[in-house]
């Protein structure tokens, strides 16, 4: 499948959620706002100062490593794209796009995860587990591509 995000081109009545963590990963994912303009973006992140002013974002407790967190995060996910019904679901990372990747599959939202820049040849953790699951996986090292398979698409200015 050809990335949307590479060659410009996408549908103009999008609603996405943008999921991630509160530090370089929402940090990418705001760098990456150009490919959503003009499209209707909420977040969903963790609870911290950083995010307590953004406008349209759902906050949760971070996950950690915490199986219980992870289950009552699986909950909030669920009840937030119920509520919101996006179209697609755009994450960078980090274990937030899990249990969001889980809930929007058996929601039948498409999925597309955003390996992060500092992925240069070794895949993250989060990124082995939702590959699987994502429609559509994009890297930004062209020397990451092989890390995952035919699957991931390199999308980026680096390589």
């Amino acid at each position: 499948m050809k990335s949307p995000n590479c060659d410009g081109s996408r549908p103009k009545t999008m609603k996405v959620a943008l999921v991630c963590s509160h530090g370089g990963h929402l940090t990418e994912l705001e760098a990456l706002a150009e490919a959503f303009r003009g499209m209707d973006l909420f977040f969903v992140t963790y609870k911290a100062v950083r995010t307590e002013s953004m406008p349209k974002a759902y906050s949760i407790e971070n996950i950690r490593a915490n199986p219980v967190r992870m289950l009552i995060s699986l909950v909030l996910l669920s009840l937030i794209l119920a509520k919101e019904r996006p179209t697609a679901i755009v994450s960078t990372g980090a274990e937030i796009a899990i249990p969001a990747f889980l809930v929007g599959k058996a929601m039948g939202i498409r999925l597309v995860f955003v390996e992060s820049l500092c992925r240069v040849s070794k895949p993250s953790l989060t990124g082995r587990l939702v590959y699987p699951l994502a429609d559509l996986f994009l890297v930004q090292w062209e020397s990451l591509r092989g890390a995952y398979g035919e699957a991931a698409e390199y999308c980026g200015a680096v390589s």
